[in-house]
């Protein structure tokens, strides 16, 4: 009964604030701080040790549920990538302006180079859209090909990358023309002019459009990259880098051109 009416009675006084026992509690708080630190880091690795042993499982499958989320929003941001990349090759077909008033047929790639042993690519465009083999091809950056093979709703391209096509150029701002061949290389041409003409890397090629060419003059080709002097050959040689991409296009258009018979 004693020790009920002890407990009872400071109980009384706490709750209404006695001072004394509010310093006498702040006292043994700040004596018994340092234990109850040290109990703590004691035991930290106990506990930890017990949740790896008994919830293992709930662990990892809350790992698995968040590389699932990190997967989902990669994936998100690689589509969304991927479509902004292919509404910007589409918006380059649509008005042209190196082709001027030849009309275009914009097609879908659905069969492209992926690498640089690739030297065509397939369209989904054929006869039934006007196209007929030695087409022109371009994308809204350059010249990439011609068309070798049509059917009523297909197009095979030979890219310029491929050392058997070859394309008639003049340089930007010049009289000065030649011709220029794949090499095999992603997005590398390469070109020769006579060895009297003065060039320089960084000047730009377009097709020159001459008498019997397949190509419209004035459509881009590419920038110079370097020259070198062939004495043997008396021939200036130019390493052109294409101005257009031939790899991992979803569009393109052919030139419905026919060069006059």
């Amino acid at each position: 009964m004693l020790l009920v009416l002890t407990s009872v009675t400071l109980l009384t006084l706490d709750y209404r604030g006695f001072t004394p026992i509010d310093r006498a509690r702040s006292t043994v708080l700040t004596v018994l701080a340092p234990v109850g630190d040290f109990s703590s880091r004691v035991f930290e690795p106990v506990g930890q040790a017990w949740d790896g042993a008994f919830n293992t499982d709930a662990i990892q499958a809350e790992n698995q549920s968040l590389r699932t989320r990190v997967d989902e929003l990669e994936g998100q941001l690689t589509s969304g990538a991927v479509a902004k990349e292919s509404l910007q090759q589409l918006l380059e077909q649509v008005g042209i302006p190196f082709v001027g008033d030849i009309p275009t047929a914009p097609a879908k790639v659905v069969s492209g180079a992926v690498s640089n042993f690739d030297t065509t690519l397939e369209l989904d465009k054929g006869r039934g859209a006007g196209i007929v083999k030695g087409m022109p091809v371009v994308t809204g950056r350059g010249l990439i090909g011609r068309v070798v093979q049509v059917s009523d709703n297909r197009s095979r391209v030979q890219l310029l990358t491929d050392g058997d096509l070859q394309v008639g150029f003049s340089v930007v701002g010049t009289p000065i023309i030649g011709t220029a061949r794949g090499t095999g290389r992603a997005g590398q041409l390469t070109g020769t002019v006579d060895l009297a003409r003065d060039v320089a890397p960084g000047q730009i090629l377009v097709t020159s459009g001459l008498a019997g060419s397949p190509y419209p003059a004035g459509i881009p080709v590419g920038t110079i990259a370097a020259v070198t002097v062939d004495e043997g050959s008396q021939e200036k040689r130019l390493d052109i880098t294409m101005l257009a991409d031939v790899y991992d296009l979803t569009f393109a258009s052919v030139v419905l051109y026919q060069p006059p018979s």
